[in-house]
């Protein structure tokens, strides 16, 4: 799923470009803002995931 992700992004970023060497000028600054945004997902997800943890798990409260 995570390779998926990367090359839909990929796809997504070259559909804002006139060519290769435009993205090629770009790759770095796109890569940091998928990470800075993939990373306030995956942090605004794990948080979550600690606060409801018991419910989604369906952990039993009493073991």
């Amino acid at each position: 799923m995570m390779y998926a992700t990367a090359r839909f992004n990929s796809w997504v970023s070259a559909c804002g470009w006139h060519s290769a060497e435009e993205m090629a000028t770009a790759k770095e600054e796109t890569i940091e803002y998928f990470v800075v945004e993939y990373r306030k997902m995956l942090n605004e997800n794990m948080d979550d995931y600690i606060n409801n943890f018991q419910s989604y798990m369906q952990v039993d409260q009493d073991a």
